[in-house]
């Protein structure tokens, strides 16, 4: 009986690490009893005056990071339990101080996070709200991070790690929940059809 128990105990650990991440960094989705890697994406940062700052020399400037493309491959249906399993150097730190799970603004073409807002008085704040998590240690080096359900959306997760040195090859993990909205293109101004 005991050889039976350690054999069902080694072959489930077996089956645990084996749906954890490859390399450092990386994020696996489970959904339905399914593993994949979830979209990588190049992360890209822009900052913008205001148009107060552009006119009067008053206002602020935006710093938002983004990732081309309006939704992302791998989605999650609405109302659904799943989680995802980042893979860090270690997991013995805070989760919450090396992952970060946000929700993306859509726009035109791309995705975009609002990170930091600075005036020209030289107050600044960090404004990248990222979503509040609970996550358990997994496997060796990971954590899972379980959510019962999201808003419909487009989500990204960041993975610090602290060997990479080149912060313009930052990498964001993308997923979506629910069905992407459809673009409707430019805002008509006139009621006579007219952009």
């Amino acid at each position: 009986m005991r050889k039976l128990l350690l054999t069902i105990a080694l072959a489930t650990s077996l089956v645990c690490n084996a749906q954890e991440p490859e390399f450092i960094g990386e994020v696996n989705i489970h959904l339905n009893g399914t593993t994949k890697l979830l979209d990588k994406e190049y992360m890209s940062t822009s900052s913008k005056a205001d148009a107060g700052l552009s006119l009067f020399g008053v206002g602020s400037i935006n710093t938002e990071i983004f990732v081309n493309g309006r939704t992302a491959k791998v989605r999650v249906p609405t109302d659904t339990e799943f989680s995802i399993t980042a893979k860090a150097l270690d997991n013995n730190s805070d989760p919450m101080s090396v992952i970060r799970v946000f929700q993306f603004e859509v726009h035109h073409d791309s995705r975009r996070a609002l990170i930091a807002k600075a005036s020209v008085f030289g107050s600044s704040n960090n404004k990248f709200s990222s979503l509040s998590f609970t996550a358990t240690k997994y496997g060796k080096s990971s954590y899972n991070i379980k959510f019962s359900s999201l808003p419909v959306g487009e989500y990204g997760v960041i993975v610090s790690n602290p060997s990479n040195l080149d912060g313009k090859s930052a990498l964001i993990y993308c997923f979506g929940v629910g069905k992407p909205k459809a673009h409707s293109g430019w805002p008509k101004y006139n009621p006579d059809d007219m952009y």
